[in-house]
């Protein structure tokens, strides 16, 4: 394994294994899509980030090698992002690896820009060798009808899973329980998703706890952490469980990694006032 850091692809030692950080894209997202917070409130604090407007999103999938697997951590937008993401294949090449090295893909939650890269643009397997596994109560919820009372975000994210399910469903299996893999454990984290999962990797005296999707716009939801986004099935659950985790690990002070935090995607919580703080990692040639 080279040791030179690519630039689409952010290597970070957990005891004897090696998380890699593998960017998908970016894509915009106006203060619209924001709940629970004055539109006036989130723009001062997006203000504040000099971050560029409209804000935009990150997209990050995580490939973790544990000297037994290789094991892709959701796999982006793939052909369902409408060029927003798509990036991921190109930085995992740059990681030094192929489609055909997963051994396993580890699904948090059926949104599409978490599981579109499982197929290609004709909906054929893109990793066919791999076993997917996926949490049983995301699996359940996004595999069975569209609800009556679905609006057509929420329509066009059934619509998603089911064309996902439906190229690869040989390959899927029910994660049940929290037991993963050796090293891995899953965290139910509810709100974003009926059974949103994140995961817990631990190798050695060293661990770090992939939340997912705890937090879209940092520069806003780790100050208000009530802050809801559009795409959360249960705005309050999620809530509650953003402001939970962020201050559990603001006090254990272990080290966190999102799907949509800014990349390279890790860092730590620290509490600030009546919200928290992002620390990003030090990035390390």
């Amino acid at each position: 394994m080279t040791t030179q850091q690519p630039a689409n692809a952010h290597r970070l030692a957990i005891g004897d294994f090696t998380l890699t950080t593998l960017i998908d894209g970016q894509f915009e997202a106006g203060f619209g899509l924001l709940s629970n917070i004055d539109e006036t409130e989130a723009k001062r604090l997006h203000d504040a980030s000099r971050r560029p407007t409209p804000p935009r999103i990150t997209l990050n999938a995580y490939l973790l090698e544990t000297g037994q697997e290789t094991i892709l951590i959701d796999t982006g937008f793939g052909p369902l992002g409408g060029g927003a993401g798509g990036r991921l294949f190109e930085s995992l090449a740059d990681a030094g690896h192929a489609p055909d090295d997963i051994d396993t893909v580890l699904i948090t939650h059926m949104h599409p820009d978490h599981i579109g890269g499982l197929v290609d643009a004709n909906d054929q397997p893109t990793m066919p060798r791999a076993r997917v596994l996926v949490p049983a109560g995301e699996l359940d919820y996004w595999g069975g009808a569209i609800p009556a009372d679905a609006d057509d975000a929420q329509t066009q994210q059934f619509e998603a899973a089911h064309r996902v399910i439906a190229a690869v469903g040989s390959q899927i299996q029910h994660l049940e329980g929290n037991a993963v893999l050796p090293g891995i454990t899953r965290v139910p984290l509810p709100g974003h998703t009926p059974d949103h999962s994140g995961y817990r990797i631990a190798s050695g005296n060293a661990q770090l706890l992939l939340w997912t999707d705890i937090v879209h716009l940092p520069s806003i939801q780790f100050p208000n952490p009530e802050a809801t986004v559009a795409f959360d099935s249960d705005a309050a659950q999620a809530a509650e469980t953003r402001r939970r985790i962020m201050s559990e690990v603001a006090e254990s002070r272990e080290p966190v990694a999102g799907h949509h935090l800014d990349f390279p995607g890790v860092g730590y919580v620290v509490a600030d006032g009546a919200g928290f703080r992002w620390l990003p990692h030090v990035w390390t040639p």
